[in-house]
């Protein structure tokens, strides 16, 4: 009993009319001898009026991924210190870490993860580019906070004096 398969090089397309195989085994079929030559001239024969194509090649496209460049511990601070719920964000992040040396574990990873998981969702994952904007804003808030202060409260004693 024979337990080889012959591998099929070339496939018929019967819709667009077609014999398709890789340019590989039209490269073999082309020396005019061996086992792709012998399939190829029995497709043709069989089927005199199709047409010769080659296949595209099949890259395989995995998920994107995802990568998070610049993604550190002070990264990760500056972003939650950006949130209305900063203090109760920066404990639990603390926890985390402590949790992670507990454990004998290296801590960023896992504080890595805990940080993915909290601020990303299938729907919404988390964006470099949307959180280092967030952060510049802050800044830019908290910088100019004390400016607008002063200003508000020249601004009254202006007022007072009028």
């Amino acid at each position: 009993m024979n337990t080889t398969t012959s591998a099929v090089r070339f496939t018929i397309d019967f819709i667009n009319t077609t014999i398709i195989g890789t340019q590989a085994s039209f490269n073999k079929a082309s020396k005019g001898f061996g086992p792709e030559y012998e399939e190829l001239t029995a497709k043709i024969a069989a089927h005199p009026t199709f047409k010769l194509a080659v296949k595209e090649q099949k890259h395989k496209t995995a998920r994107a991924k995802r990568t998070y460049e610049g993604l550190n511990d002070e990264f990760i601070q500056a972003y939650i210190s950006t949130l209305d719920n900063a203090e109760e964000m920066q404990r639990e992040y603390k926890a985390i870490q402590k949790a992670a040396k507990g454990c004998r574990m290296k801590a960023f990873p896992m504080t890595k993860k805990w940080f993915l998981d909290k601020f990303s969702t299938k729907e919404k994952p988390f964006k470099m580019d949307d959180a280092r904007e967030k952060i510049s804003n802050f800044r830019i808030a908290q910088a100019t906070k004390p400016l607008t202060e002063i200003s508000s409260d020249n601004a009254e004693q202006t007022r007072k004096a009028s």
